[in-house]
């Protein structure tokens, strides 16, 4: 299967004081490697970037060397043109891998990245010792298909109207606000402006174009039968007890899914958490990464059956 064509390498995808660009850029893709021990890489959602794991990053890599990256279209990775498959993610995090010599790693996804993380799993096995999946969609109900593509058609319209006022960015529009109601908790936005306004930020900086085609792919993403055939490693699937797009009935049945198939399974609710578990419940998040992490396989299944 061919790669995805990226971009070169251009110096413009390099963020002031980030170093050589040799050492952060591979075939378009921008990554920061940090800390030693064994590969854990970390897969951002749609429209957000690498910054978003900051927490885990500075609590894994004591152990670890963890990799993060932005997705194709996104932060300071390369936007290649014509539309986008889930498959151009996969493509894009087994490139890296190979251009990092990292023949296998723990794969940790959170929402459109979780479904990069699962393909990534079922078509290179081999490369996966672990599995990640964290606020995570599966097997959509026709009101959740039907909710989700009507954002990603209000997103479509919002970016046109950009497009026609250069003032205007592509975030600025009328699901902001209701994006970050939905991903964080009213206590969580109060205590922390910091925190949320720095998401908004990303948002409000996304290429319009390379946000709708990604967003595309998670708003479209569908769950067959026999989905988990492929997928043996260990795997911790977790999301928020308040998550209204990830649900925890999609973990439960994702956990389900896997159990009879993945060596072992382990599912977490984290109770009063909606969809940023990542940043507002990051204490709960890096010390169940870091107990999955240690031996690969975790506590006993929890839950899933």
């Amino acid at each position: 299967m061919s790669a995805v064509n990226l971009v070169p390498d251009s110096p413009h995808n390099l963020a002031p004081g980030d170093g050589q660009l040799r050492d952060h850029l591979h075939g378009g893709t921008w990554f920061s490697s940090e800390g030693q021990g064994k590969t854990v890489v970390l897969i951002h959602g749609v429209g957000l970037d690498h910054a978003m794991w900051a927490a885990q990053v500075a609590a894994l890599k004591k152990r670890s060397r963890v990799i993060t990256y932005d997705m194709l279209g996104h932060g300071l990775s390369a936007h290649p043109p014509g539309p986008r498959v889930l498959g151009d993610f996969v493509r894009q995090l087994r490139q890296l891998l190979l251009n990092l010599d990292q023949k296998q790693a723990a794969v940790v996804g959170f929402s459109m990245g979780g479904l990069v993380a699962r393909a990534f799993a079922q078509r290179y096995p081999e490369m996966v010792s672990g599995l990640v999946l964290m606020n995570s969609v599966f097997r959509r109900s026709a009101a959740q298909k039907k909710s989700v593509m009507a954002r990603y058609e209000a997103a479509c319209v919002d970016g046109q109207n950009a497009g026609q006022n250069p003032g205007q960015n592509p975030g600025q529009n009328s699901g902001l606000d209701a994006a970050l109601t939905r991903w964080f908790s009213p206590e969580f936005r109060a205590a922390n402006p910091d925190a949320v306004a720095a998401v908004r930020d990303r948002l409000e900086r996304n290429d319009k174009d390379g946000y709708l085609k990604a967003y595309r792919v998670f708003a479209s993403a569908t769950d067959p039968e026999g989905v988990a055939e492929e997928i043996h490693c260990p795997a911790l699937i977790m999301t928020g007890e308040l998550d209204s797009g990830s649900t925890p009935d999609m973990a439960r049945s994702l956990a389900r899914s896997l159990a009879g198939i993945a060596n072992n399974v382990q599912l977490e609710i984290l109770a009063g958490q909606r969809h940023m578990t990542p940043i507002e419940g990051a204490m709960a998040v890096n010390q169940l990464l870091a107990d999955f992490l240690s031996d690969g396989t975790g506590p006993e299944n929890r839950g899933a059956s």
